[in-house]
């Protein structure tokens, strides 16, 4: 298959996938209330029935080898602690982004693990750190990223990252989903190996849960005050706070994705320029076409959908 079909494919996957998230949301609720089932299982089965799912019966249908698609091999451990560090230094890269997009969107997702501090710890590591980043990885840096084996790594990067931004459907993790997209996008390419991603992923939204329990820990705080300081997010600040706030994470933002990409060019000496390198007569390759275009025309819309539902009267 040429590298333009494999495109096409891949940008066709990721349509239905931002499509099932659309209307199967709204299928799998009833089902989810008649069952009576808690918040967690909420989180967690609509990834293997809307990711997962649809992943098996991708490969079922294309008849691809499942290995070499989602780049199932193993990393050196001098890698894993340099992916580890640069999900480390992501978090203050997508805490800048987040706090941007707040001035506009709610910050659901701290919503949603406040819900959760009263179950035990090693739980909810399983529904928000260990779930998305097998189910989000082997979606988007798997199947996803494949179709762009031939691209610039570049290209691929930002063509994966915006449809992992669009994936999430929430204006206000689109930003910073879109660029942690594109850094595990290069680290995929770079190592040859999707459990690079998955870690650093797994270390971002494991970090994101371990914070708050160490405060808890330090301050001495209860459940109830973690949480409500969880859901405050900029909310609780004046504007003058907030334009300090954001300041502060600007710098720290700076500061840390020029570590990042020092880390990155670390692994590529590590690993060679295989995964970066394609031939001249490539590079150029269309990658926008007709899935690529449906699927931010219906992201727009549901971005829409959502503003008047945040702003209406």
């Amino acid at each position: 298959m040429n590298t333009s079909k494999r495109i096409f494919q891949s940008n066709s996957f990721a349509m239905v996938l931002l499509i099932l998230y659309a209307l199967g949301g709204r299928l799998l609720m009833p089902i989810f209330n008649k069952l009576n089932l808690s918040l967690p299982y909420r989180i967690v089965l609509p990834q293997f029935i809307l990711l997962l799912l649809p992943t098996i019966i991708y490969f079922i249908i294309t008849k691809r080898s499942v290995v070499q698609t989602l780049r199932l091999k193993k990393i050196g451990m001098k890698t894993i602690l340099i992916v580890v560090l640069i999900g480390l230094l992501g978090m203050p890269v997508a805490a800048f982004l987040s706090l941007i997009t707040q001035f506009v969107f709610p910050n659901r997702i701290s919503e949603v693990v406040a819900a959760l501090n009263n179950i035990p710890f090693i739980i909810r590591v399983g529904i928000i750190a260990v779930t998305p980043a097998i189910c989000e990885e082997i979606t988007m840096r798997g199947v996803v990223l494949a179709g762009y084996d031939n691209v610039n790594i570049k290209t691929a990067a930002v063509m994966t990252g915006l449809f992992f931004g669009i994936l999430h459907m929430d204006g206000n993790q689109f930003l910073y989903a879109f660029a942690l997209g594109i850094i595990f996008a290069y680290l995929v390419r770079i190592t040859d190996s999707i459990f690079s991603s998955m870690v650093c992923h797994l270390t971002i939204n494991g970090t994101q849960l371990l914070l708050p329990e160490l405060i808890k820990l330090a301050s001495k705080g209860s459940n109830e005050e973690i949480k409500a300081a969880q859901k405050a997010g900029l909310d609780s600040f004046t504007m003058i706070e907030k334009i300090n706030v954001i300041s502060i994470y600007l710098i720290l933002a700076i500061i840390c994705m020029g570590i990042i990409i020092l880390l990155i060019q670390k692994l590529v000496k590590i690993h060679g320029i295989k995964g970066i390198k394609v031939s001249q007569e490539r590079k150029s390759v269309k990658v926008m076409n007709a899935p690529a275009y449906i699927t931010i025309v219906l992201y727009v819309f549901i971005i829409v959908g959502q503003l008047m539902q945040i702003y209406k009267k």
